[in-house]
């Protein structure tokens, strides 16, 4: 079944809102062969922090002994408004010296505190690069203009600029003396883009431009050109420093039926036709983000167990996963929470996992919404949809309760967002902290 053609934008957003976080059994996805002599990336050790960081995550970090942190570098703090110019990737790629003649012209002052303060405090910063949601995209002519996305600045001119962008960045932390910040750090791997495989269903839902409705056409659903983002990010820190690692974390929580829906590929068919795009492969895994019971850690591992064949021997990490200790209405609390994070961890670490990285340092633990009972029941309606890939009874719920899903179910369904610490806004620890504490020291 698919949506009219003339569906209220609203609809598209809700659908999105609901389907990014539910279980995918996975299937074989085909995909080129490992390739014959193929040498696989290797980390010094395994990563385990934080991809969640609030100003104070380094401190967190380093009081609770853990060893990475992944920040997110935006374009738009580097270049807050950006001219359309007609630039071509063809201009800029390998032009070291219009890149050098660019990064001069910024101002480098917060990245390179932000950086600064992580290695300074000996944690291995993964930083995103090539970030293209709406927040960390430039805006286009004046401060007050349209998002720079891709179809707003045109879908070249988006590549060569965040290929500019991206190499600037790591060509000022690649620790070679050239072009470097003051004392010539380096920063060994990082992320290019972000969930760039649901780059569609996160424009719909609203978190990429252009979003609802608009973004059925738009680049976020061309997933030939979202391969040429990802290849021209992987291109830009390649070519600043030949020996940086890079990743991508393919969100993983979304059912085939879901997918095919949306004329889009698997998660899994994803990794398989992406992954000598990177080093490491990322996975992201929210497996109880709106139901609170039963716990269900153990998918994390399930779901790298489904990329290892695939993986002709890469790293895998897990770089975002977490469990919210709220709201308390939809029965989350902080022991699930520290269930989770124990039982996910085991589970990665069986399946191979090289990495580790929880969503969640210290969140502000409120949520506004009123949340009923009657909510309640119909996110389970709608959870056991998902379970059991009813794509029809999904659409049939949203078109018969659109002012509803518009106006307040939404709201409802994000009301874990500000409940993903391990830390109280108040500073002190959550259960999981301890589980965290454990898992540092080897237990």
């Amino acid at each position: 079944m698919r949506l009219p053609r003339r569906s209220p934008p609203g609809v598209l957003a809700v659908l999105s809102a609901l389907v990014l976080f539910v279980g995918a059994p996975g299937c074989d996805p085909g995909g080129p062969p490992c390739p014959g002599g193929f040498t696989p990336a290797t980390l010094p050790h395994f990563l385990l922090g934080f991809s969640q960081t609030p100003p104070d995550v380094a401190s967190i970090a380093t009081q609770l002994g853990v060893n990475a942190v992944r920040p997110t570098l935006s374009w738009r703090v580097v270049e807050p408004v950006v001219a359309a110019t007609g630039l071509t990737l063809a201009q800029v790629e390998g032009n070291a010296g219009f890149v050098s003649q660019w990064a001069a012209a910024r101002s480098w002052a917060a990245f390179d505190a932000r950086l600064g303060e992580l290695l300074a405090a000996g944690l291995v910063p993964i930083p995103i690069v090539g970030h293209g949601y709406t927040g960390t995209l430039p805006n286009l002519g004046t401060p007050s203009g349209p998002v720079a996305a891709p179809d707003a600045l045109g879908r070249e001119e988006y590549l060569a600029r965040q290929y500019v962008v991206t190499r600037a960045t790591v060509e000022r932390y690649d620790g070679d003396g050239v072009d470097d910040a003051p004392g010539s750090p380096r920063v060994p791997i990082w992320q290019t883009e972000n969930e760039l495989n649901q780059a569609l269903l996160t424009a719909v839902w609203g978190w990429r431009t252009p979003t609802f409705f608009d973004a059925l056409g738009s680049a976020w659903a061309d997933f030939a050109y979202l391969t040429r983002l990802l290849e021209t990010l992987r291109r830009a820190v390649k070519d600043a420093d030949p020996t940086a690692l890079t990743t991508m974390n393919f969100h993983t929580d979304i059912r085939d039926e879901i997918m095919d829906f949306f004329q889009q590929p698997t998660w899994l068919q994803s990794v398989a036709l992406w992954r000598f795009q990177m080093d490491v492969i990322g996975v992201d895994a929210y497996p109880n983000y709106y139901r609170a019971a039963p716990v269900r850690g153990a998918l994390v591992g399930e779901r790298i167990a489904q990329i290892q064949p695939y993986a002709c021997g890469m790293p895998i990490v897990v770089v975002e996963t977490g469990y919210p200790t709220g709201p308390a209405e939809a029965g989350f609390d902080e022991a699930k929470q520290a269930q989770y994070l124990r039982e996910s961890y085991d589970a990665a670490v069986a399946a191979g996992a090289s990495g580790f990285l929880w969503f969640g340092a210290r969140t502000a633990d409120q949520h506004t919404v009123t949340i009923t009972a009657q909510d309640l029941a119909n996110l389970a309606l709608v959870a056991d949809a998902y379970e059991n890939g009813d794509v029809n009874a999904l659409v049939t719920f949203l078109f018969t309760n659109l002012v509803y899903v518009q106006t307040h179910f939404t709201q409802v369904l994000q009301a874990v967002e500000p409940y993903w610490g391990i830390v109280r806004p108040d500073g002190s620890h959550k259960p999981a902290w301890d589980v965290m504490a454990d898992i540092v020291a080897g237990n």
